[in-house]
């Protein structure tokens, strides 16, 4: 079923996460503003700090999570096999949250301006 090894999953995966977060990355701190849906002001470079690190730790917990599940289809049906798939599973959300701060960001501050 998978035609990959798992260096090779897990290299794909991080590589789709860092591709992700740099879009993100572009559409939150160069796009929102430059088309005038958000102002910041000084919190964009506070904002641009934290997500750098969350951004590539959630791309590496990301790839780490597809390692997890990966492996756990290697195993027999039992609590280690539960645990790497919740393991795989509860990281990859983490690591998508990592990646999508910007955009939780600066929707927070789109939707906070809005004048209804």
């Amino acid at each position: 079923m998978n035609h990959f090894s798992f260096d090779e999953l897990q290299r794909k995966d991080l590589f789709i996460a860092l591709g992700l977060w740099v879009t993100v990355e572009f559409v939150s701190f160069v796009f929102f503003p430059a088309v005038a849906l958000i102002d910041p002001g000084d919190r964009l470079k506070t904002w641009f700090l934290i997500s750098v690190p969350l951004g590539l730790g959630g791309a590496l917990l990301i790839s780490a999570s597809s390692r997890f599940v990966a492996m756990s289809h290697d195993r027999s049906a039992g609590n280690t096999k539960t645990l790497f798939l919740f393991l795989g599973q509860f990281g990859g959300w983490i690591g998508l949250l990592g990646i999508l701060f910007p955009f939780f960001m600066v929707c927070s501050e789109f939707f906070s301006n809005l004048k209804i």
